[in-house]
């Protein structure tokens, strides 16, 4: 049998890796599924770890595998964060890793994207949102400024009504607008719904993956309303939430699936004393939204109240634990996910092309291309399947 390679790594790195992610010993070591020792053994210096451990450290301590092998730890290192519009009660609760890792990815990404840029000398007009949106105008006005650029219009009613072809398609437009999409495993829809880097070049908005496609698609727009005001944040989309650019947001959205005049006259005489789930979840698919969102709007436009809100608010909880119940029925009798799509998913068919094109321009090396897409460089060339590339 042949001995297990083990890597000599610097054990201050792999300390500092730990304590930055907020981890103690036990705890770390339960992660990357080892004895306690042994994690406090690699810090010591006495003992290395395996390829395979230092890939579940970087796991686990949310990092690239390149930062486990620098010579040094990174002095004074501030980690990324967001401006949270969050609701309070969800503020107070502790941020699960999943949440923390993800912001990282985000960064990252944006991050590797500029540096693509600048290498390729790419001109703004590739790399800036391609739409902007004033915080003082009126959110009709913003709406229609996001729905032109987004060509709504010009979607089929037949694909509006198809909650899944529709969120593909606000995903793809979106990304001609020089916005990155990605999406986020493993974070409860209470915690986050999605968030944005919305400042500069690159901008990146985030979806929780485990929302349903209407939900998604709003916040989708949510997010691109925040890169066209250039404000960054994380968001639960709490619909009565305090902050004044969350409701901004939260109105270009709902504007942008329901423009008032055509929504007023589907409405007709309806107000929302008359509401139930049903009704109001028949006239937001109608014009791709979900019901709860078909309620916030008839808020805005004077044909509802927060009392009918917050009456149907669990009806509409009840119906999405329902529906994630039947997702998991419905996939239990198919094969699962095909892994290079949810790979294009989360890390975005946007940065996957980018990420392909520095390499063809001989940008990135193999490491750095496999590193960015995170996975081996023999699996390159299928995620590049999916996404339409062919690697040179």
């Amino acid at each position: 049998m042949a001995a297990v390679q083990r890597i000599a790594v610097n054990p201050r790195v792999l300390a500092w890796a730990r304590e930055t992610a907020g981890l103690d010993l036990a705890t770390a070591a339960a992660r990357i599924n080892v004895r306690p020792d042994r994690v406090a053994s690699w810090e010591r210096g006495d003992a290395d770890p395996t390829i395979n451990q230092l890939r579940t450290m970087a796991e686990t301590y949310h990092r690239p595998l390149a930062a486990l092998f620098m010579s040094e730890p990174v002095a004074d290192e501030q980690l990324p964060t967001l401006p949270d519009f969050r609701s309070s009660e969800t503020r107070t609760e502790v941020a699960p890793s999943a949440l923390q890792k993800a912001i990282m990815r985000a960064h990252r990404q944006r991050a590797a994207l500029r540096e693509i840029a600048d290498e390729l000398e790419l001109p703004p007009e590739r790399t800036v949102a391609d739409f902007t949106l004033s915080p003082s105008a009126d959110p009709d006005t913003s709406a229609v400024a996001l729905r032109t650029a987004l060509g709504i219009d010009h979607i089929p009613k037949a694909v509006v009504l198809r909650a899944q072809d529709f969120l593909r398609q606000l995903i793809r437009r979106a990304e001609s607008l020089n916005v990155t999409i990605i999406q986020v495993q493993r974070v409860d829809t209470k915690v986050m719904r999605g968030f944005s880097l919305a400042d500069g070049a690159c901008p990146v908005v985030a979806l929780n993956g485990a929302d349903s496609p209407r939900g998604k698609a709003f916040t989708l727009l949510h997010e691109l309303a925040h890169v066209g005001f250039r404000s960054s944040g994380l968001c639960d989309l709490q619909q009565e939430g305090d902050a004044e650019v969350e409701r901004a947001c939260d109105r270009v959205a709902a504007s942008v699936l329901m423009p008032r005049p055509t929504f007023l006259s589907v409405l007709g005489g309806l107000r929302g004393s008359a509401l139930t789930i049903d009704i109001a979840r028949a006239l937001g698919n109608d014009f791709g939204a979900s019901g709860e969102a078909a309620v916030v709007r008839m808020i805005d436009l004077g044909r509802a109240s927060w009392e009918d809100y917050r009456r149907l608010k669990p009806e509409f909880e009840a119906a999405y634990r329902a529906y994630k119940v039947q997702e998991k029925v419905e996939r239990a009798g198919k094969d699962s996910p095909i892994f290079y799509q949810l790979k294009a998913r989360d890390l975005g068919r946007r940065f996957v092309h980018q990420v392909l094109e520095a390499y063809n321009d001989d940008l990135l090396s193999s490491r750095d291309l496999a590193q960015l897409l995170e996975v081996t460089y023999d699996k390159v060339p299928k995620l590049a399947s999916v996404v339409g590339e062919d690697l040179s």
